[in-house]
């Protein structure tokens, strides 16, 4: 998650104030691990003001890790079942989708509308210009807001946006002259695990291009 990206997520759930009403459910929240240190402003934009405000945050992913609350596959229907008795007001998937196969994707929505109480939010966020990162793997889905929205025809519009991020050169600049040099050097092995090569080298097209993510806000209808 872009620290862009997080600040926009805690701005907005900062917005809808009391209109929530109840328990926030991180959808694919990964370990603490990542959360607080690897991508600590993740925690500290959206996880830290929810905990100040006695905001119940539930963190559910599919591995059992430290930090994951409740571990599962979102499709399964206990699992489904699970945490729709937790009665969650919000749910936040965020950068999840491009990393679904395309038949589990097509599932997706409706798994999280059955988790989902009625009048509750739904925030969604997915790449919409952004290096392939594979986790296990990347299906480069990359919607625009309107094409995220129209997964969830029956929900109600709250906010779209692209949320536009920095670049790779300015992450660059935050690495250590010898993590440049082994970037550089992993450039001229192509043929040594390609797969984590073509990772390496697509970024080098966001070299000074912006990275953007598609967001959306959507309120579940209760007809």
């Amino acid at each position: 998650m872009r620290k862009e990206e997080a600040e926009y997520i805690g701005n907005s759930i900062r917005q809808l104030g009391q209109e929530f009403g109840g328990p926030v459910l991180n959808v694919g929240s990964s370990t603490r691990n990542f959360r607080e240190n690897i991508q600590k402003h993740v925690n500290e934009k959206i996880f830290l003001p929810l905990k100040s405000d006695a905001v119940k945050v539930i963190h559910t992913d599919l591995k059992d890790a430290d930090g994951v609350d409740i571990s599962g596959d979102l499709l399964d229907v206990n699992v489904q079942k699970e945490l729709a008795c937790l009665h969650p007001r919000i749910i936040l998937a965020s950068n999840l989708l491009e990393h679904l196969p395309l038949e589990v994707r097509d599932r997706f929505p409706a798994a999280l509308d059955t988790i989902l109480a009625n009048d509750g939010f739904l925030i969604l966020t997915v790449p919409y210009s952004y290096p392939l990162h594979f986790d296990p793997i990347d299906t480069y889905f990359r919607p625009s807001p309107d094409e995220l929205a129209a997964l969830f025809p029956r929900y109600q519009v709250i906010d779209k946006q692209v949320i536009t991020s920095t670049n790779y050169y300015q992450d660059l600049k935050k690495y250590s002259f010898s993590t440049i040099l082994r970037i550089l050097g992993r450039l001229v092995m192509p043929f040594y695990k390609p797969k984590s090569w073509i990772g390496v080298a697509h970024r080098f097209l966001w070299l000074f291009k912006p990275y953007k993510v598609s967001y959306v806000l959507l309120k579940k209808s209760t007809n």
